[in-house]
């Protein structure tokens, strides 16, 4: 690896809130606000399950969201140790982690959070599934910086495919739920493959591209130009 619904009436209102002007509105703050404060100019994922009012409503981000987990110093640093990894109360992330005696190949940090953290200090259940199953009506929200690469992540079929993780842990998830990246992968822009994934992604979890703005990549089985390239 180079480094590269809900059902019923509820699930269509939860949906529909996210989708609604002030929810993509919310949305864009979230991952305005991970971004300046857990990230930088690198590839990282990240994982939150807040409360639904900061993702359906014009809330906003105050003491309450993300309250045990406002040490960005600490997160970043987690990110970048040994294990690559945070795992926080209602924040979790990585960045890519090097596979050992494996020149230049690591595990992504989508695989790291959805998957198999490849920690020997941590559980072995997936961190985003613990994260999700610890209050299944909050607001999931799955950010990567740069969108999953059609080489392995995001090829539905291919050996370190996070869609069966996605199907798994976010299909049932009853409250609103955005996958997001911020930037498409560079060597998958413009790609028939890549655009097929975002919507089998979308079939799962709705997936959003935020840069500026956020924008809804798929809407009737047509993905948006703008979630294609850069």
């Amino acid at each position: 690896m180079v480094s590269c619904v809900c059902s019923g009436a509820l699930g269509f209102l939860l949906l529909f809130l996210l989708h609604s002007a002030s929810g993509v509105n919310n949305l864009y703050n979230i991952i305005n606000s991970l971004h300046n404060k857990y990230g930088g100019d690198y590839q990282y994922a990240l994982g939150i399950n807040v409360l639904p009012r900061y993702c359906e409503q014009v809330a906003p981000l105050d003491q309450n969201f993300l309250p045990s987990d406002n040490n960005a110093q600490g997160v970043k640093r987690a990110m970048a140790g040994t294990d690559k990894i945070y795992k926080g109360v209602q924040l979790i992330g990585a960045r890519p982690k090097p596979i050992p005696h494996s020149q230049n190949n690591n595990y992504h940090s989508e695989y790291l959070l959805l998957i198999n953290s490849m920690s020997s200090r941590l559980a072995p259940n997936p961190l985003m599934k613990t994260l999700l199953d610890s209050n299944p009506d909050r607001c999931a929200v799955f950010f990567t910086r740069n969108s999953p690469c059609v080489k392995t992540c995001s090829t539905p079929n291919g050996r370190y495919s996070i869609i069966p993780a996605l199907r798994s842990q976010f299909q049932n998830h009853e409250g609103p739920k955005a996958f997001v990246f911020n930037r498409v992968w560079p060597r998958d822009e413009d790609d028939p493959e890549w655009e097929n994934n975002i919507k089998t992604i979308n079939d799962i979890i709705p997936v959003y591209r935020c840069d500026g703005h956020c924008t809804l990549c798929v809407n009737n089985n047509n993905v948006d130009q703008r979630c294609l390239k850069n």
